[in-house]
């Protein structure tokens, strides 16, 4: 299947796998081993990636430091824990070898603004309807940071939970013995670099990286994105493939339009009547692409003004 004239793309689902009112369904694509690239997680660990404050720090910008000979991937949604404050990566990033940049954040720690320590990687990413309003609001050009901070304080009062410094990552910890046991009911199969989530028989969103290496690193973390915001409805639900199958092929089909990237990465946006998202490419290959359930356009306040400073303390 041809998504541009650069980029085909052909797909096999695997076996569903289902755990009470959670179904995945893993997605595998061409083996791809061509493109060398290196995660943040492991940058970090081998002292070839810094995350770091800018000289004055603000709240909406990083920088990343790439001491790797290959480029390094910063996944939309991927969190980053210390500095001033807790962020997120607001889009999929490839920076350049041997090179440092900054890059658009959003905060997910609002109560805090003193440093804390080095940032390290975080064992999250931002929740399934974070990521979702904040693509939202992103592509409709409107405030990204008071959507972030108004869908992690929408996570708390859900959860029942308060972090003293509003901390998306505490409300994880939380919950992480009840993620835990799903987690265990979901393997990984032999070469998928992908995956479906079905949530009370709704298909939420699906991810896809350009291989199982780096999918293996984020199979947890994208599982427990959708497993916060899932409430268990008691419903009995039948799982369509067919379904799931339209949902992938539509988004294919759909038109993609290029946008202004940040790094190496091309950025294609797309939307049809289901869903929407982005497709992220380099070299004429897949890095990264993400799909979203069609979002309500009255669940986002119109009125509210992006913060581009420091936060409430």
């Amino acid at each position: 299947m041809i998504i541009n004239s650069d980029i085909t793309f052909d797909y096999e689902l695997l076996t569903a796998q289902v755990h009470e009112n959670m179904v995945i369904i893993p997605i595998k694509t061409t083996p791809n081993y061509r493109l060398d690239i290196i995660t943040l997680k492991k940058a970090i660990e081998l002292g070839l990636g810094e995350v770091k404050e800018c000289e004055q720090s603000t709240v909406n910008t990083l920088i990343v430091k790439n001491d790797a000979i290959t480029p390094l991937i910063l996944i939309d949604g991927e969190e980053v824990i210390g500095g001033d404050q807790n962020r997120l990566v607001n889009s999929t990033i490839l920076v350049a070898p041997k090179s440092q940049m900054k890059i658009p954040v959003s905060c997910t720690e609002r109560g805090r603004w003193a440093y804390k320590s080095e940032f390290k990687n975080s064992e999250y990413i931002a929740n399934y309807e974070t990521r979702r309003a904040k693509m939202n609001a992103s592509r409709l050009n409107r405030p990204v940071q008071n959507t972030v901070w108004s869908s992690i304080d929408s996570l708390e009062t859900v959860n029942e939970f308060c972090s003293p410094t509003s901390a998306m990552s505490e409300s994880y910890d939380n919950l992480k013995i009840d993620h835990n046991e799903f987690i265990k009911a979901f393997s990984i199969e032999d070469n998928q670099n992908g995956v479906v989530i079905i949530i009370n028989g709704e298909i939420k969103g699906f991810e896809l990286f350009l291989n199982s290496e780096i999918y293996k690193e984020f199979h947890e973390k994208i599982l427990k994105s959708y497993l916060i915001d899932a409430k268990n409805e008691n419903t009995t639900f039948s799982i369509n493939i067919d379904e799931v199958k339209l949902v992938l092929d539509k988004a294919i089909a759909s038109n993609f339009e290029k946008k202004k990237s940040e790094g190496l990465e091309e950025v294609y946006e797309f939307e049809n009547e289901s869903g929407f998202g982005k497709l992220y490419s380099y070299d004429q290959e897949i890095i990264h692409w993400s799909y979203f359930k069609q979002i309500e356009e009255n669940s986002f306040n119109e009125s509210e003004e992006d913060v581009e400073l420091v936060p409430d303390v």
